[in-house]
């Protein structure tokens, strides 16, 4: 049996619907209820409900694994209602979430808010912007302009009524008066632009611009998308934005100022629902402070005898029976507590796809740091991973201390102690080499190479932490050891791991990180080997603090094990991506399982030579300490760079890469050369044209969620009708089925309306909560009747097996252009293809001018936005025509592609670009320059051929053959290059950067 309903959202309606189930007497026979600030109680065996726990997060079909391992949550999904002093409560100031997330305050004449992703009100007077530097601007009035759109409406209008007098009276209509009375209209008084980049009115009327500081917007989820979560209203009438990213940090993010409960970790729930009263289980205690003697004390009376007691992190680690984790829980100073759960390891010319070579040959770069360019001097990366082998001659001199960290989980019989850390050990990775082979990526020499597999930053210190076992518990021993030794002066901690469970903020493993974000620690986490399905980012990569890394594979493209995030999130999503396929790096001394371990796979790439000292390996887990890498390159370059400032320039700097969306790849790709210019030189403001990518040319609609459940029977399938809209830019079908302990696997198949199967995933159970689901992903699915197929798959046990499922989609609604009437079919669609790419736009009166033509510069702009180009600005103009920094940023990194822009002479950036010169300059962006050079002189059948140069005529054969521009009788290479035929030559490359080679 198959039902199938439609709810205006998937996370709003698992909230919504179990609203009943509050105001039925279910929960007299529920087997546990955990209460937010009231901790957990037993009182059945027919389920686990939470009851207004704040923090649980649903992302996507995550609440379906809460459904069906029998674990029901009944909060709105992501939305935090705060009060002044920062608890959160359940509404504020007759504050109601009102469904297709929007919000009504009803308590602040009528405003509406609607999809206001990551916007907290709190002041009472005006307007604060805080840069994550410390620097405050102070504003009486802003309009917030976020691609995620903040939308004020209300019929007659809203008004704030703040010390300062600003007063927004109405949808179309804003007023700001300043406090020495003058009244000024219009948008343009004070804005956060699509970067967060802030243009403010000052009280007393003059205008400020603050520095590139928040949101960096790049790709197609860089536009307006609807919907969205993470709203908190705290009751007041001023906007105060802290950070970047839009990301808000208040008392919530660091236990300051609560009390009680703020969450439970579903999967020890089930556990205990499972225990008899006698049984134990080992579980960390999250507290609201550190920990003290006091509250030692509390556990020993509750009868705990013992366990690990943290030196810093506000975290103990019991064992303890099920009456005695529920006493736990209604301690006030307890905030979370955690099953111990096992973590996964997320396990060339890399170096070269992410600029690194060109940091080491940037003149401007060996001008201010010496003959070396900049290596990471003087900064210190702790890898948290299987350990560091420092025998290893690419790192032995770079191990500043290796660690071998131990912790009794709990099982201290008659006291409370640290953790058993055993220090100053030669080789902590003698079981799998992962660790070695990530701090190598970081810091390897290259000494066994010749300096061909260099690290990053080959001159960085490393701290070798080895959680060998990837122990939940050992790896809080790891964070803890961090910040019990200050003296290390660790500035980067690269953590290539993750778990099978949901996002929560006071989850131990985000306190620790946030704890050491706001140490001024820098941490990268790797997004997960999850992919390609959406809702797969790794848990611990979604704090908005840390640095996540999806992977590239060597081409470029979106490696496709790379975990993707929820589309239109403002956190999940990866930050940025970078290489993370088929990358060489060390080679542990002792049992190595880490990458290829056959000597044959490893010789393809490798010599005799090297072999004995590298190795290959293909995951997040070697994407993730390339960014870490980079990030001690930056530090050199500006030790006082805080980590917000580091993130923020990390994404400014990336390459864009279209046709991924943010919740993909992030900014894009890593970008080292430009993030550490910029961090070298701040002056250069590298990434400015972000801020203006998003122009209104496209909107993304999250559509509403297909929600779909059954029941399949052993070696049966069952199938489902699901419907994609037109001008859909994905399909993502997922399902779910528990309880955790079932041994049933089922499969998924995504059928198109012409019955093929366009996706498929039948992986093995895992364990862990969100271990069994299956997820599909199609990209640019046609309109029409799409089936998901759930197959189950026999096992010795096999029995019935209920399951639920969602198919999401969302669709691009393009702004009219009344001047594509009467183009055919194949011109449209490229013209739509590189507006949805942000790489193009139509005019201000709503034109696209398919027949005008190109200029110089607008061929530039294309490439660097479009045609995954890297950008970058040099200290000295290397034209003699191009000086501000936006067209810098496309006319030098664009340099190379023209064949007649030399530097040291003129760019022409305002004149038309010529067919030949556009040919030239699309056939390089493709990566097709090569092939194109060893044609040169080849035949053309153009009436005017002899007009075409014949050291160019291989681009101009490459560019026909590749279709990246049309053929006709004469080529005319002196005449004008269309809009239009841009646009083909755009969408041709995006297709190219992420089809499979033939």
């Amino acid at each position: 049996m198959v039902r199938l309903i439609t709810p205006q959202s998937l996370r709003r309606a698992t909230a919504l619907a179990l609203v009943a189930v509050l105001l039925c007497p279910l929960h007299a026979s529920a087997g546990i209820i955990i209460r937010g600030t009231q901790g957990i109680t037993f009182t059945g065996a027919d389920g686990i409900y939470y009851d207004n726990v704040s923090g649980v997060t649903f992302t996507g079909a995550d609440a379906l694994t809460y459904q069906v391992n029998g674990i029901t949550g009944t909060t709105t999904s992501g939305v935090t209602f705060t009060g002044a002093d920062g608890n959160r409560v359940a509404s504020v100031d007759g504050v109601a979430y009102t469904g297709a997330n929007s919000y009504a305050a009803t308590g602040a004449d009528g405003v509406t808010f609607t999809g206001a992703d990551g916007v907290t009100f709190t002041g009472a007077d005006g307007v604060t912007f805080t840069g994550a530097d410390g620097t405050t601007w102070k504003a009486n009035s802003v309009v917030v302009r976020q691609p995620n759109g903040v939308t004020f409406t209300g019929a007659d209008g809203v008004t704030f009524t703040g010390a300062d007098g600003v007063t927004f009276t109405g949808a179309d209509g804003v007023t700001f008066t300043g406090a020495d009375g003058t009244t000024m209209a219009g948008v343009q008084s004070a804005y956060v632009n699509g970067a967060g980049q802030v243009v403010g009115t000052r009280l007393d009327g003059t205008t400020f611009n603050a520095s590139t500081n928040g949101v960096t917007f790049t790709g197609a989820d860089g536009v307006t998308v609807t919907g969205g979560s993470g709203v908190s209203v705290t009751g007041a009438d001023g906007f105060r934005m802290l950070g970047y990213d839009g990301v808000t940090f208040t008392g919530a993010d660091t236990g300051a100022g609560r009390v009680g409960l703020m969450g439970f970790d579903p999967q020890l729930a089930s556990k205990l629902d499972l225990l008899t009263d006698d049984g134990n289980v080992n579980a960390a205690v999250v507290y609201h402070h550190a920990v003290s003697d006091s509250d030692i004390a509390t556990l020993k009376a509750l009868g705990v005898r013992g366990g690990t007691r943290f030196q810093t992190l506000p975290v103990v680690v019991v064992t303890a029976t099920k009456g005695q984790v529920s006493a736990i829980s209604e301690l006030d100073a307890v905030r979370y507590i955690t099953d111990d759960r096992t973590l996964q390891w997320n396990a060339d010319n890399s170096r070269e796809q992410t600029g690194l070579l060109r940091v080491r040959q940037d003149h401007d770069l060996r001008r201010v740091s010496g003959v070396n360019s900049f290596q990471g001097n003087g900064v210190t990366v702790a890898v948290l991973d299987t350990g560091l082998d420092s025998t290893h001659p690419d790192i032995s001199n770079r191990v500043l201390r290796n660690v071998k960290l131990a912790d009794l989980q709990g099982a201290n019989p008659v006291e409370f102690l640290p953790p058993a850390n055993v220090e100053k050990l030669p080789d902590t990775d003698t079981l799998s080499g992962h660790g070695t082979f990530v701090g190598g990526v970081i810091a390897g020499s290259g000494s066994s190479s010749g300096g061909k597999y260099a690290g990053y930053a080959p001159k960085a210190r490393l701290v070798g932490l080895s959680a060998g076992d990837a122990s939940l518990f050992n790896v809080l021993a790891g964070f803890d050891y961090i910040l019990s030794h200050p003296e290390l002066n660790v500035r980067v901690v690269n953590c290539s791991f993750s778990a099978n469970t949901t996002y929560h903020a006071d989850d131990p493993v985000n306190v620790a990180t946030r704890m050491l974000y706001d140490r001024g620690v820098n941490v990268v986490f790797s997004a997960g080997n999850a992919g390609p399905g959406m809702h797969t980012l790794n848990p611990y990569a979604a704090a908005p603090w840390v640095v996540s890394v999806g992977a590239l594979d060597q081409r470029g493209r979106l490696a496709d094990y790379s975990a993707r995030g929820d589309f239109g999130s403002r956190n999940f999503r990866p930050t940025l991506s970078a290489p993370g396929t088929s990358v060489v790096s060390l080679r542990a001394s002792g049992t190595n399982l880490t990458g290829t371990t056959s000597l044959p796979a490893d010789a393809k790439g490798l010599t005799a030579a090297e072999v004995p000292y590298y190795t290959s390996a293909s995951g997040t887990s070697f994407s993730a300490p390339a960014v870490a890498g980079t990030i001690a390159l930056m530090l050199e370059a500006d030790p006082n760079l805080s980590p917000a400032r580091v993130r923020d320039i990390l994404q400014r700097t990336a390459t864009p890469l279209p046709p991924y969306y943010q919740h993909e790849v992030g900014a894009g790709a890593l970008n080292a050369h430009a993030a550490v210019l910029q961090s070298a030189f701040p002056s250069r403001r590298i990434g400015l044209f972000r801020a203006v990518m998003n122009r209104g040319q496209v909107t993304f609609v999250k559509d509403p969620v297909q929600v779909f459940s059954g029941t399949v029977n052993p070696g049966r399938a069952v199938e489902v009708n699901l419907n994609v809209p037109a001008d859909a830019v994905f399909a993502s079908t997922d399902v779910a089925w528990g309880p955790i302990i079932t041994t049933n696997d089922l499969g998924l198949a995504t059928l198109d309306p012409r019955g093929e199967v366009v996706g498929e995933s039948n992986y093995l159970n895992m364990p862990g909560l969100t271990g069994k689901r299956e997820r599909t992903l199609v990209g640019g699915p046609e309109q029409g009747t799409w089936r998901a197929r759930v197959t189950h798959t026999l096992s010795v046990a096999a029995t019935p097996q209920e399951f639920s499922g969602v198919f999401e989609t969302a669709h691009a609604v393009y702004a009219p252009l009344a001047d594509l009437r009467g183009l055919d079919a194949f011109t449209l669609d490229n013209i739509r293809r590189a507006v949805s790419s942000l790489a193009m736009w139509p005019g201000a009166d709503g034109l696209f001018r398919p027949l005008a033509a190109v200029t110089r510069a607008e061929l530039a702009e294309a490439m660097i936005v479009g045609a995954r180009v890297p950008q970058y600005v040099p200290n000295t103009p290397s034209f003699t025509d191009v000086h501000d920094t936006t067209t810098m940023n496309f006319a030098e990194g664009a340099q190379s592609l023209f064949p007649d822009a030399p530097r040291g002479g003129p760019f022409l950036p305002d004149e038309r670009a010529t067919r030949l010169t556009a040919t030239v300059v699309l056939v390089r962006a493709a990566g097709l320059g090569t092939e194109a050079e060893s044609k040169a002189g080849a035949f053309l059948g153009y009436t005017d051929a002899a007009s075409i140069p014949w050291e160019l005529r291989g681009y101009v054969q490459v560019a026909l053959q590749k279709g990246l521009i049309s053929s006709s009788m004469r080529f005319d290479p002196a005449g004008a290059f269309t809009r239009a035929e841009l646009a083909r030559g755009v969408a041709t490359i995006l297709q190219m950067n992420v089809e499979e080679q033939p």
